[in-house]
């Protein structure tokens, strides 16, 4: 079958590999939509310890189920033919942070397109640890929108502790399609304004098409200093700050963002060689801000999330700007990383 094959640090190529195959306990899917994600894009470029040269990524996948095995137990909520929509993070349900709701720290579970083969193909295998993670798409939301659902609901996870309230002033790091993500559930939770941030004036305008400019205000941080700026709009910082890239510099520079009281998330993870920063720590004791770490979704967050897209809210399906061939996804980390693209999603 037809992949897009990682050949190593900032190579990739349209080529032929074994045709996936369903596991006896899994399903198989006709791959029909795949968004790349900013963790495919940072693996593009820097590589992971989970793959080697050769590795299929993609995990943003919708599919049609064609194939179920005959050992598949009752996970799988799909029947052959149905078009579906799989969230990356595994977990296995039996442990003590499945079964007390924390499901996406499951220890024991796994990443679609790095544990196993992803979604940039004709084919994909759902493994029989997937199969609850499988979820049909609702009627009136297309493939290519439903491959969002899955950083759209790590965005909605993240805000779990954040308790973003009415007419509290909101940051948001980072222009990306995730950063959009957070600046519409933000302001769905009553934020009285939100300040988007981001060195690429491009990413800001893709995101302002998506977001408008009510309550919003898009700061370009490659001509002022982002703390100055936002000390200087607000007083004393903000209430909440949200780092939404892969940026050492800008969790330390967030602290710095964060009001007396206030709460900073950790939402980007860090690149290999760049995974500690510069702690202030005098801000929390002296600010009491607080620092909090997210990491991918539970089953709520992906329900969530399937329903805001299925019913737009704050326009969020514009978040994918460019649909492209299999044969074009070599291409496509590039112009992500340029910011010439918001989202791209790769149909097969």
């Amino acid at each position: 079958m037809r992949a897009a094959i990682w050949k190593g640090p900032g190579e990739m190529e349209l080529g032929e590999v074994p045709d996936a195959t369903c596991p006896a306990d899994g399903a198989l899917l006709r791959v029909v939509a795949c968004g790349i994600c900013g963790t495919d894009v940072r693996t593009f470029y820097n590589g992971d310890r989970r793959i080697e040269p050769g590795a299929v990524l993609g995990h943003e996948i919708c599919g049609e189920v064609l194939e179920i095995g005959p050992e598949a137990d009752g996970d799988l909520r799909a029947g052959s033919g149905d078009l579906v929509h799989v969230i990356s993070t595994l977990y296995c349900g039996a442990c003590t942070l499945c079964r007390t709701g924390n499901e996406h720290l499951c220890q024991s579970g796994g990443l679609m397109g790095f544990d196993y083969q992803g979604a940039y193909a004709d084919l994909v295998a759902i493994p029989q640890v997937a199969l609850k993670n499988v979820f049909r798409i609702p009627e009136g939301l297309d493939a290519v929108h439903a491959t969002f659902a899955d950083p759209l609901s790590d965005a909605i996870c993240g805000h779990k502790d954040l308790e973003v309230g009415l007419d509290l002033r909101a940051v948001v790091i980072g222009a990306g399609p995730v950063g959009t993500a957070h600046v519409a559930l933000a302001l769905a939770q009553g934020a009285g304004t939100v300040y988007l941030l981001e060195t690429e004036a491009r990413r800001l305008d893709l995101a302002r098409a998506v977001l408008g400019d009510e309550r919003i205000r898009y700061v370009d941080t490659s001509a002022v200093d982002p703390v100055e700026h936002i000390r200087s709009e607000t007083g004393d910082g903000a209430e909440r700050v949200i780092v939404a890239c892969s940026n050492a510099h800008a969790q330390e520079q967030a602290m710095e963002m964060a009001a007396p009281r206030g709460r900073v998330l950790f939402f980007g993870g860090l690149p290999k060689g760049t995974t500690t920063i510069d702690f202030p720590s005098n801000v929390l004791h002296y600010r009491e801000v607080a620092v909090l770490g997210s990491y991918a979704s539970r089953y709520r967050d992906q329900v969530q999330a399937l329903d805001m897209l299925e019913q737009n809210t704050a326009n969020i399906r514009g978040v994918v700007t460019d649909v492209v061939p299999l044969e074009e996804a070599p291409e496509a980390f590039p112009r992500i990383r340029r910011g010439d693209a918001l989202k791209v999603v790769v149909t097969p």
